[in-house]
């Protein structure tokens, strides 16, 4: 069975849809691709944290890479510093809601925004949102999936930029 990036995920009230039937991070790491940085994502040996997880869940016996034990992570905080949420703020810690209303800014909040603000508008102002790029962003969202637009953690990391 395949395991995408964002999906399958527990989406109820409880979780906000941040927490995944599978942990792609802890699974990256028991399978020896790397180890957690400050920013809490995987850090790579070579490439850094600039890398996506996916899986394939099988019952096979497969051997996996021995543990990454070196520290990679360098301490230099530049991922907490380049964060615009201040999701990162406390060690150990990323806070989903900042991060996702930042990073994921058509999400159900906007969702909800959008949609109160277009039942107490005029018919002339409704029309002019459904033609704005804020509504397709929306749409594309609750039709396709997640679109993220933040990826300063990840980009702003020195580790395997060499």
């Amino acid at each position: 069975m395949t395991v995408p990036p964002s999906y399958p995920l527990h989406m109820s009230y409880e979780t906000r849809g941040t927490l995944g039937d599978v942990s792609l991070r802890h699974a990256a790491i028991a399978a020896g691709l790397g180890n957690f940085g400050r920013h809490n994502l995987v850090i790579h040996p070579t490439i850094g944290s600039r890398v996506v997880f996916t899986a394939v869940m099988t019952n096979l016996e497969l051997p996996s890479d021995s543990p990454v034990t070196d520290k990679l992570c360098t301490d230099c905080n530049i991922c907490v510093e380049n964060c615009p949420a201040h999701a990162l703020d406390e060690e150990g810690k990323t806070d989903d809601m900042k991060c996702l209303k930042n990073s994921q800014p058509y999400g159900i909040g906007s969702a909800i925004r959008f949609w109160t603000k277009f039942a107490e508008s005029p018919t002339e102002d409704q029309k002019k949102m459904v033609k704005d790029v804020n509504f397709w962003r929306l749409y594309q969202a609750g039709s396709i999936g997640f679109q993220y637009f933040c990826f300063n953690c990840m980009k702003s990391c020195p580790v395997g930029q060499e």
